[in-house]
């Protein structure tokens, strides 16, 4: 298997791992937010040292003080600030819309990739992300649902909270793609489970500042205890962190970041497929047919590399 094919099964595994997670974190929803992000992060970070230690991967002695600075920064903007921003946006515009927040990822990936590292998209990229990112579209996106969710604002405090909640969930998502493409050079010339271990150090020392500057050190401490709680929320750290993480920086090692990016969108069929399946929720035409296109727009892209 070519460098070139890996990147792209792992930013297809990618997302099928993290769609795996989010159907176990939705049975994993008594804790609070902030402390299922902190438990999920710090479960793996807790596997990809034991990892490090059966592979004998050591930490390198001779990277530059800018390539720890890149790995330093992208792992707290990207874990810490970004993954806060998006459950406090969460929190206030809810799913649907933070769906369609959401299809800004691919774009602003490829568009950093242009300008700063050189990725030029050919015709039949375009192509493929057009029809991945107009799927997912058509599939997460209800424009009738949202029409009411708009019209139950009533307000100025309410349309102030749903502005809010928008601004964090757009700042979370160009967070997180800004995090990957300072990455992507080290990541290139550096050990796969290093590289997402030093980010994932990065980001729990960030969420634990954080936590403790905000004075949420209980809240944050709620998953921790052992319980019922984590029959559900163990598997979903394991897939959610440990894989999801691998998967996706190893999607941006081996591959152009603009397609590792865009193939990563499939997470909303995967979750659709899941959502059909595990939770027994009904599909609706569009999100068949949206489905479908995201679908052949990934192995388009695939295909014509």
């Amino acid at each position: 298997m070519s460098d070139v094919s890996l990147g792209e099964l792992c930013a297809l595994l990618a997302p099928l791992s993290w769609s795996v997670a989010v159907i176990l974190f939705k049975r994993s929803s008594a804790a609070p937010a902030i402390s299922l992000n902190l438990f999920k992060n710090t479960f793996g970070l807790v596997l990809l040292s034991i990892t490090m230690l059966v592979l004998g991967i050591s930490i390198p002695t001779d990277r530059s003080g800018e390539d720890w600075a890149r790995l330093i920064v992208s792992g707290f903007l990207g874990l810490a600030v970004a993954d806060t921003l998006l459950f406090e946006g969460l929190r206030r515009i809810g799913a649907a819309r933070l769906a369609v927040v959401d299809t800004i990822y691919a774009p602003m990936v490829v568009l950093l990739c242009w300008v700063f590292l050189g990725e030029q998209p050919n015709a039949s990229f375009v192509l493929g992300g057009a029809l991945v990112i107009g799927g997912v579209t058509l599939a997460s996106v209800d424009p009738s649902a949202l029409a009411r969710d708009v019209g139950a604002v009533a307000g100025r405090e309410a349309r102030r909270e749903v502005s809010l909640g928008a601004l964090y969930a757009t700042l979370a998502i160009v967070g997180t793609a800004i995090g990957v493409v300072i990455a992507k050079p080290v990541l290139e010339r550096s050990d796969l489970i290093e590289v997402t271990w030093t980010r994932l150090v990065a980001g729990v020392i960030g969420m634990i500042v954080f936590t403790v500057v905000r004075g949420r050190g209980a809240e944050a401490m709620v998953a921790f205890w052992p319980g019922p709680l984590w029959r559900t929320l163990v598997p979903a750290a394991f897939f959610g962190t440990y894989l999801s993480l691998i998967f996706w920086l190893g999607g941006f090692k081996w591959a152009d970041a603009s397609v590792a990016a865009t193939l990563n969108q499939m997470a909303t069929v995967y979750l659709l497929v899941f959502a059909r399946y595990v939770l027994k929720e009904p599909l609706l035409p569009r999100q068949v047919v949206g489905s479908l296109a995201a679908a052949a727009g990934a192995l388009w892209i695939v295909l014509h590399r």
